[in-house]
């Protein structure tokens, strides 16, 4: 594991050109809530198209539960670390299709974040040499070997709180946002972290601080 402010270009080109050109290179970036993980992410797949390589980029959350599924107030912690995303679909119909094939045609349909609203979703990818997934819970243990690189964007929970309030991507008060922040979404983080140590399975950790 090694740990930068510093977004590794150059590892990942090394790694993808050491990999095998009969599936697609996947890198998985992950972090809390808020963390930064489609920032760097974006600069990642900047960087990397203008080296010549065909990305994917997957952000996982128009691939979430509705709000009733993934917020419930019993266990909150437990129940949004487990039902957030539709895990299944995710991986089954896109992730693994993808890296096998290099290029997928799916239809499907996404979710905004802020409201149980439905809008059609289309991914037209060919050829494709490099996957980058973006999307917390995605170090869980059971999907770790789905990756060829890993990175942990590491982000305390107070700056990470800070950057939500200012996005808002919930569309909420602040009193709101930050009541589902410390009941939701923090706790169910401190829960991967104990349950699979998210940041010790990282190849590299990016300081985003």
């Amino acid at each position: 594991m090694n740990t930068d402010t510093n977004i590794p270009v150059m590892a990942i080109v090394d790694a993808c050109n050491r990999h095998s050109a009969a599936t697609a290179f996947t890198v998985a970036i992950s972090g809390i809530d808020a963390s930064g993980k489609g920032y760097i992410s974006q600069q990642l797949y900047q960087a990397l198209t203008g080296k010549g390589y065909a990305v994917a980029l997957i952000h996982t959350d128009p691939w979430q539960n509705p709000l009733p599924v993934r917020l419930k107030k019993e266990n909150p912690a437990a129940n949004f670390y487990e039902n957030v995303f539709r895990w299944n679909d995710l991986f089954n119909r896109l992730i693994l299709p993808l890296k096998k094939d290099k290029g997928i045609y799916l239809e499907t349909t996404g979710i905004r974040t802020d409201a149980n609203i439905y809008y059609p979703l289309i991914y037209d990818l060919r050829n494709i040499d490099i996957i980058l997934i973006e999307g917390i819970f995605l170090f869980k243990q059971e999907y770790l070997s789905f990756y060829d690189l890993t990175i942990w964007i590491d982000c305390s929970f107070e700056t990470g709180l800070r950057r939500a309030i200012q996005r808002n991507a919930e569309c909420l008060d602040t009193k709101t946002l930050i009541h589902d922040y410390h009941t939701f979404y923090y706790p169910a983080q401190r829960y991967h972290f104990k349950k699979d140590h998210p940041a010790a399975h990282a190849d590299f950790v990016i300081d985003n601080n």
